[in-house]
């Protein structure tokens, strides 16, 4: 399709690719919240193995939530943001009446939990899969490689104490 016919639907190509994260966005927390729902009782590993893995299995919406912030909304009228943000909340909100439920954290904590989950496995999915110039530059000069991060055992630690360290 022609530039021009896609603009006919999409104000701009990063409206295009906002659209994609909003679905995302409610794609991960519809599954998120299935699988919690089905905990009657958990622990904060049980929840940040959980976290950790779903985001995982969704590259596209990972590297996606870094550009969000960056890039996408600030390319796009105050309208497509405002429509954004709407169900980013409202999906963000499903996620965190689940760790609510399941933990009794207050609701501004469950939300930091939800932020910082979602923050992290977007950096450090870039970080893990380097371009192919660094990627060479990893392989050639092994002091650097400690650069390439195993993302889902990392993430889970980094969730896992964040749950446990804010419910205290």
């Amino acid at each position: 399709m022609h530039k021009s016919a896609m603009l006919r639907y999409f104000e701009t190509r990063e409206q295009i690719f906002l659209t994609i994260t909003g679905q995302e966005w409610r794609e991960w927390s519809s599954a998120v919240c299935e699988r919690l729902q089905g905990l009657t009782k958990a622990t904060p590993a049980d929840v940040a193995a959980l976290l950790a893995e779903s985001l995982m299995a969704r590259p596209l919406f990972c590297d996606l939530l870094v550009h969000t912030p960056l890039n996408l909304e600030r390319n796009v009228s105050p309208g497509t943001v405002r429509e954004f943000k709407i169900l980013a909340i409202e999906v963000h909100g499903n996620v965190v009446a689940e760790l609510r439920r399941l933990f009794g954290l207050e609701r501004a904590v469950a939300g930091d939990v939800v932020t910082v989950a979602t923050s992290m496995a977007g950096a450090l999915r870039q970080m893990a899969e380097p371009g192919p110039r660094l990627r060479e530059l990893y392989r050639t000069d092994p002091e650097l490689s400690h650069a390439v991060v195993d993302v889902p055992p990392q993430l889970k630690r980094i969730i896992e104490a964040l749950i446990v360290g804010l419910n205290v």
